[in-house]
């Protein structure tokens, strides 16, 4: 006989016990789901109570008391840690090797961490704005490789910070005039931004430029360029600054400011031939950090590679199997105080400083 004929027909009056049974498994789901639901759109959408209230047709004590719930029964978990978008053991390991004063390295995970910027980006930017409390002058070498950094700064006020301009770099405004931030909009030459300029706008600052090219042609062009005043004027202030941020090229290309490309391929053939394995700001080095003399240093229009190392601060972004090589060359060439790269790049460079 079968379960449905076998049961007996309840007495009028009496309860249906299973029944109400499964009414309340079906309600306790529910009210679990909405509890879940709530719980996310608080701590993961990061939306307010009152519109959670109106999206699930609630009130605003319903909502409240139900994150109480959520938190009391583990829906919501809270863990505390170290932040997991640095890999803190190899940072320690690489500042020990090449005695930089500080090595910070980008994490691979979790992605979600940097929304639509890259990670190296993030980090580096996190890291340039806890070095600028107590900063008035920051120089920039411009270059593309720093143009992460830039999209990742958070928006600020700081009229007492000036960003000066550490390598020739032809302006759409007038030649040697201090333009504050937002005035004049994104400045062009060819195929790129003036990094340095997009730096000062992101963080409110004031900019001062180096209004000329970066690489001369001949010696007597840029005596020419030294003549102008504010040229001269924008040299000087470059020297006296107290943080340099700067990127780091390899002998694969060489973009100059990153709005202009002025040493042909042929030219890092020959350069590399001498012993080149990269450059940062326009002075080509040896594994062993020398410069490879005269390499277009004469002709470089910037602050020079006697005058970078008197900055006290000289922070470098760079990252990339490409990049190894030429990070290793400006360490041991005391060309950087401070290093901001991505995990890959600071374990194989690790490797290869440890392997001599």
């Amino acid at each position: 006989m079968s379960e449905a004929r076998s049961r007996r027909p309840l007495p009028p009056g009496s309860l249906d016990l299973a029944g109400l049974s499964a009414v309340g498994r079906a309600e306790e789901d529910l009210h679990d789901e909405l509890l879940g639901r709530v719980a996310r759109r608080y701590f993961v959408d990061g939306m307010l109570q009152n519109d959670i209230a109106a999206a699930e047709h609630l009130s605003r004590p319903s909502v409240s008391r139900l994150l109480t719930e959520a938190r009391a029964r583990g829906v919501v978990q809270f863990r505390i840690g170290p932040p997991v978008d640095r890999v803190r053991e190899l940072e320690t390991q690489l500042r020990r090797q090449t005695g930089l004063r500080r090595c910070v390295v980008a994490t691979s995970k979790p992605r979600a961490l940097y929304g639509t910027s890259s990670r190296l980006g993030y980090v580096a930017a996190r890291y340039l704005e806890s070095q600028l409390a107590a900063t008035r002058l920051l120089g920039v070498a411009s270059s593309r490789s720093l143009s992460s950094v830039v999209d990742s700064l958070a928006a600020a006020h700081r009229p007492d910070l000036t960003v000066v301009d550490l390598l020739g770099c032809p302006q759409g405004s007038r030649p040697g005039l201090a333009v504050k931030a937002g005035e004049g909009g994104r400045l062009v030459d060819g195929s790129g931004p003036n990094t340095a300029q997009l730096i000062a706008t992101r963080l409110g600052a004031a900019f001062r430029a180096l209004p000329a090219p970066f690489v001369y042609r001949s010696a007597t062009a840029l005596d020419a360029a030294l003549d102008s005043e504010p040229v001269r004027e924008a040299l000087a202030l470059g020297t006296r600054c107290e943080v340099a941020l700067v990127g780091i090229g390899s002998m694969q290309r060489f973009d100059g400011t990153g709005v202009y490309s002025p040493v042909p391929v042929p030219e890092l053939a020959r350069l590399e031939l001498q012993g080149a394995v990269g450059h940062l700001c326009g002075r080509f080095l040896r594994m062993d950090g020398s410069p490879v003399e005269p390499g277009i240093a004469p002709l470089v229009l910037g602050i020079g590679a006697d005058e970078l190392p008197s900055v006290p601060q000289r922070i470098a972004v760079a990252a990339g199997a490409h990049k190894v090589v030429p990070i290793a060359a400006a360490i041991s060439g005391g060309m950087v105080s401070e290093l901001v790269t991505d995990h890959t790049t600071a374990a194989a460079l690790l490797s290869l400083l440890l392997r001599g």
